[in-house]
């Protein structure tokens, strides 16, 4: 037996193999203690008194899909090993073999998958970085499947975007080149075989499984990175299943210069779809917006939610729908109401497609497809933009509601195997076999009658079990009436069982019947499931349309409960934002109201705003309000304000909150440099940047250099509309010196030594920070309190601030204020003007490294 688990362990050596012995699945060796440790099992030995005994853990067959999750949620590979043949019929060793693959991108069994959750297998493909990847991207419980090529340095953000549980590469090299990223989640690494990644077999893979003769429909004829990884994708799935994959229906190109890009350290730090605190969906944006119905629309909406839109005319025709809703709200409950009961679709679809699915599902797909009728029907008083698209999508399933309804009986059976599926007058084969099975007792109550006036024995009886069959019973004291044609099948102490010629006819009628039911039931049951499967494309775009609704009557009744309003785009780059409301933070507050505040940036008057005030005021949380409120609006979706005007963004930079990457050895200083120099690197004038509390992970005058340095950057050379959370007081100077920055503070109360934070924005810079009363309210000792107080008035009294800022900088920056702080702070800077002019004069072109070395080392020696 160990032999043959080794021979099958050497096909599958990258998975762990669960090799079925009858009702438990073991595992051996390597595997055992894997196991052993991932899904808490007791770890034993086979052979305990070899001295090399085997490592052995195991669990009842019954438990497979709590194990199985599990192996799969830590990112194992499984190799399911079955008994194909029954163990009384096998001469010598049961023969064995495995029957499912499941890896942690090719999940179909909806058990162990979330239901409002994609879950993605990614492939990559690249000859040379510089040229740029190709990435793929398949949801096999859905059968969505789509491609994209992109440069570099976008790779990790798209990766981190799909978040895929497993990365298909083509060899070692593309293995560690994929580690080599430091992705922040864990996907599994597959290596395939290389020859699948070659653009020509990759591109035939493709043109088989979507009988077509070219891929340019598909937007795949000239994209060979993308194609090539969407091909090898397909060809890794089909190496791992021997079922048909027709629920993948279609491929689709997508370009990341149609949507918003949003790098993952803005997605993390706005919440989108996770908190910081938690690491969940609690606490998120879309734990707020999310009040869809269905779980395709819940993952729909997610899916917007990380690709807000770039097109204005296709934004508009989202509000445009969502306003449909809203004007007939006193019927909007009473949908979606309709829309909670119907099902995953879109995977039961799928599981259609690769005639996985069971009597249950196909019993529960004629359900929803009735629900679906009744949506068409109460649609009509939304009098939604496109109705007749939506209600021929939704139409046309009656007849195929009715077949099932009419086959299937209504309690059906989870699996094939356990025969009761169809109900009676179905099929008239198998209404006769059920006869012969369901008259039996009728049949063996006269036979029974028949044998006893025969015989002359009253206590005859006929009976039946597993072991014996059918037999008749004649107790001891009338043994001698039993006739000749009785055979004697078994003796008990007080009676004996016969057989006779009748009977055994009976019984093998019986035994045929019931083999010949099982065989029928399987055979019209798979009939039924490529009947069904005909309308598969007609399946799968109900489950789309039916998303779509349950997204856009969502996002209405999120509104119509909340208050919020419809965003206008202009083409102007100004951004304003009437009595915005943080949309989580107002719904976690039970307490007290959200305190509303407004925005305003209209370039060329305001372009960066400079928010002042004391820590815990809620300068981070304004400005991931404006963020969140901007991504919610390009998503098509109202806000929670009075008003709000703004033009589309391409991209949205959040630079918020303080964070080490030890892992990397990276400081939180470095860390925050290494983010603020990818968003002035990549913004642009239609970009907004958030940025909050730059440079205050190094020392005071160094962080304060950065940060007004990195103002005038943007403001001269970047042109993003920008709000700048900051503690330095000095750089509130910056309004004076660029009409295009304005200061803003967070106001706060002092009453009685007290500190009251109002939590609104106003116009003006701050007066102080209040750095002192923070501490005291986190609890710091009344003494440090008090010595802190006593230095403060110190420092003043020497007119120096505890951030460096001096009365003879402050009464320069008055007298001229056009001047920078750095040609203030500069004292000698006429003297390094030489040295300058020496430097503008050179010729890079003409000028080698070794002179350009010796320019530098004359220039040190001579300062």
């Amino acid at each position: 037996m160990l032999r043959q688990y080794q021979d099958i362990k050497e096909q599958h050596p990258d998975k762990l193999v669960l090799f079925r012995m009858g009702d438990f699945y073991e595992t051996f060796f390597e595997d055992a203690r894997q196991a052993s440790k991932i899904l808490n099992i007791t770890l034993t030995t086979r052979n305990k008194n070899d001295p090399s005994p085997v490592p052995l853990a195991g669990f009842p067959y019954h438990a497979l899909d709590t194990y199985l999750d599990k192996l799969v949620q830590s990112g194992i590979k499984v190799a399911i090993c079955e008994q194909v043949e029954d163990p009384k019929e096998a001469v010598g060793l049961v023969k064995r073999k495995v029957v499912e693959i499941i890896t942690p991108g090719t999940v179909l069994d909806n058990a162990l998958i979330s239901d409002t959750a994609s879950v993605y297998l990614a492939c990559v493909y690249f000859e040379n970085p510089e040229r740029g990847f190709g990435v793929a991207r398949l949801d096999l419980s859905t059968g969505e499947f789509a491609f994209t090529q992109l440069p570099a340095e976008e790779l990790v953000d798209e990766l981190a975007r799909i978040k895929p549980a497993e990365i298909v590469v083509n060899d070692i090299k593309s293995e560690e080149y994929i580690k080599g990223l430091n992705l922040d989640f864990a996907p599994s690494l597959t290596i395939f075989d290389s020859w699948q990644f070659k653009p020509k077999e990759a591109a035939l893979i493709l043109k088989e499984h979507f009988k077509v003769t070219s891929l340019e429909a598909y937007g795949a004829h000239n994209k060979p990175l993308g194609s090539t990884a969407a091909g090898a994708a397909l060809a890794y799935v089909q190496s791992l299943y021997q079922v048909p994959l027709d629920h993948i229906s279609t491929l689709k190109y997508y370009s990341l210069s149609s949507y918003m890009q949003l790098d993952e350290i803005s997605r993390r730090n706005l919440e989108l779809t996770h908190s910081i605190r938690y690491n969940t969906k609690h606490g998120s944006l879309l734990s707020v917006i999310d009040q869809t119905r269905t779980p395709m629309g819940s993952r729909l909406l997610q899916n917007w939610l990380l690709h807000p839109l770039l097109d204005v005319a296709e934004i508009e025709k989202r509000q445009e729908v969502i306003l449909a809703f809203m004007d007939n709200t006193a019927y909007l409950n009473d949908l979606r109401t309709t829309l909670r009961d119907i099902g995953d679709i879109a995977r039961l679809v799928s599981r259609l497609g690769s005639l996985r699915i069971n009597p249950r599902e196909v019993l529960a797909l004629s359900n929803f497809l009735y629900l679906a009728q009744e949506l068409v029907a109460k649609l009509k008083v939304f009098k939604l933009p496109d109705e007749a698209d939506y209600r021929a999508q939704l139409s046309g399933f009656e007849e195929m509601a009715n077949l099932i309804e009419t086959a299937i009986v209504e309690k059906p059976p989870l699996t094939v195997t356990e025969g009761g599926i169809f109900q009676k007058g179905f099929n008239e084969e198998l209404d006769e076999l059920l006869t012969l099975i369901h008259d039996g007792k009728s049949w063996i109550a006269r036979l029974e009658e028949d044998e006893r006036q025969k015989t002359g024995i009253p206590s005859l009886k006929v009976g039946y079990n597993r072991v014996f069959g059918y037999y008749i019973e004649v107790s001891a004291a009338h043994k001698d009436k039993v006739p000749d044609y009785y055979l004697a099948k078994q003796t008990l102490v007080n009676s004996q069982r016969y057989v006779s010629p009748r009977l055994k006819e009976y019984e093998a009628k019986v035994l045929s019947a019931e083999e010949k039911i099982k065989n029928l039931e399987h055979e019209l049951f798979r009939q039924m499931r490529i009947h069904l499967a005909q309308d598969l494309d007609k399946l799968q775009a109900l489950g789309e349309t039916i998303a779509r609704i349950d997204v856009f009557s969502a996002l209405a009744w999120l509104a119509w409960q909340n208050h919020y309003c419809r965003p206008v785009f202009s083409e102007e780059r100004s951004l304003v934002i009437e009595e915005g409301r943080h949309p989580v933070i107002e719904k976690l507050m039970e307490s007290e109201d959200f305190i509303p505040n407004s925005t305003l940036l209209d370039y060329p008057q305001t372009s960066i705003a400079l928010i002042t005030g004391p820590n815990m005021a809620g300068k981070s949380t304004y400005l991931r309000q404006v963020g969140l409120l901007v991504i919610m609006a390009q998503i098509g979706s109202w806000v929670p304000a009075q008003k709000m005007v703004m033009p589309i963004f391409d991209r949205v930079f959040t630079r918020v909150g303080a964070s080490d990457n030890l892992a990397q050895g990276q400081s939180t200083f470095l860390v925050e440099m290494i983010e603020t120099a990818n968003i002035l690197n990549s913004a642009s004038k239609q970009s907004l940047v958030l940025l909050d509390e730059i440079g205050r992970g190094t020392s005071t005058f160094d962080g304060l250099s950065l940060a007004w340095a990195i103002i005038e950057y943007i403001n001269k050379h970047t042109g993003s509309l920008t709000l700048f959370a900051t503690h330095y007081h000095e750089l509130t100077e910056l309004e004076y010196l660029y009409p295009e920055v304005k200061n803003y503070n967070v106001a706060v109360k002092e009453y009685k030594d007290q500190m009251i934070f109002l939590r609104r924005i106003e116009r003006g810079a701050a007066d102080q920070s209040y750095g002192i009363q923070v501490a005291r309210l986190a609890g710091i000792p009344k003494r440090v309190i008090r010595r802190a107080k006593e230095i403060l008035k110190n420092l003043e009294e020497h007119e120096i601030s505890a951030r460096g800022r001096t009365a003879t900088l402050r009464k320069k920056l008055e007298q001229n204020p056009q001047v920078e702080l750095f040609e203030v702070m500069l004292d000698k800077a006429e003297e390094q003007e030489p040295y300058l002019d020496k430097i503008r004069e050179l010729d890079l072109d003409e000028m080698t490294p070794i002179e350009a070395w010796q320019f530098i080392k004359d220039m040190q020696d001579e300062l």
